[in-house]
């Protein structure tokens, strides 16, 4: 390569950060993030996978105002735990090819080993939102092994025969199953939306912990509203799945598959997700300031 064409790749391409203390932690708690994601996409689902990723993604914003202003001290005792219970974590996740519990204690133990490595022990109150948004993944794994999947189920079936019903199909619900006269579907546990609800139960609670809302009443709108727009966006879903397999195109057939799979669950959960934003921001709209007189909001 000549030095011509060398000195302009250099002036095309970004400069590195230089590393400083703060930059070389961000650059670890970025390492740190990526590898455990790395292992909920190759062990679990799509939808969990996705759920890890809005939850580091909650932490990195529950420290974002921090970041400019970061100057990472940490103690000698505290950088000796965190350097070792940091090591241990790494080497443990990396032992993970499968569903394991201990991958979603981990991620909150990672990110206490990143706070000791940043600051004293008596200093991490600065990282408690990010800390309570990482605790929401074991959170997940104790929802799912305690609630009964059965009456989520039942409710589900029942929700999508509602939908087929507006849509005067007349679908014939029993137990589990929703019935068309060509076809049909039956909710099963991994059908009944519990993903679905937790990643908009995480939302919720992530805009809560980054963007706080003053008033109780919005508050309790907001976290109702979680799991009732996860339900309502996964009975849609079953409701689609039943009508394409009445139609003729159920099991086996692209379609049917497509928003049967992770996938096409996920296109739900960002609708889901889109419709939350949407009413946590008008939440928030309300309770901003009036603006002075004069001023425009639009430049």
């Amino acid at each position: 390569m000549s030095p011509l064409v060398s000195r302009a790749l250099r002036l095309r391409l970004p400069a590195l950060p230089p590393a400083t203390p703060r930059n070389l932690w961000l650059l670890l708690a970025a390492l740190v993030a990526t590898q455990n994601i790395a292992v909920f996409h190759t062990s679990q689902s799509a939808n969990v996978t996705v759920l890890a990723v809005l939850i580091w993604g909650g932490a990195l914003i529950c420290i974002e105002d921090q970041i400019e202003v970061l100057h990472p001290r940490p103690g000698l005792l505290g950088g000796v735990v965190g350097s070792l219970l940091l090591l241990w974590v790494l080497a443990r996740t990396a032992t993970i090819v499968h569903w394991d519990g201990m991958l979603f204690v981990l991620a909150p133990l990672a990110g206490l080993a990143l706070t000791l490595l940043c600051c004293s022990p008596r200093a991490i109150g600065r990282f408690r939102e990010a800390l309570l948004c990482l605790l929401m993944l074991p959170g997940y794994a104790l929802l799912i092994r305690m609630l009964p999947e059965r009456p989520l189920s039942l409710l589900t079936a029942r929700g999508a025969g509602l939908w087929l019903d507006i849509l005067g199909l007349n679908p014939e619900v029993s137990d589990r199953t929703v019935m068309l006269p060509g076809g049909g579907v039956q909710v099963l546990a991994q059908c009944n939306g519990l993903d679905m609800i937790s990643q908009i139960l995480c939302v919720g609670l992530i805009f809560l912990l980054a963007f706080p809302l003053r008033s109780k009443k919005s508050r309790l709108l907001v976290i109702m509203a979680a799991p009732l727009l996860g339900l309502l966006t996964n009975t849609m879903r079953i409701a689609l799945l039943a009508g394409f397999a009445g139609f003729g195109q159920g099991k086996g057939t692209p379609l049917f598959t497509f928003f049967h799979d992770d996938t096409g669950s996920l296109v739900f959960s960002g609708l889901a997700v889109f419709l939350y934003g949407l009413l946590y921001m008008n939440r928030l709209e309300r309770e901003l300031p009036p603006l002075p007189p004069g001023v425009s909001e639009r430049p």
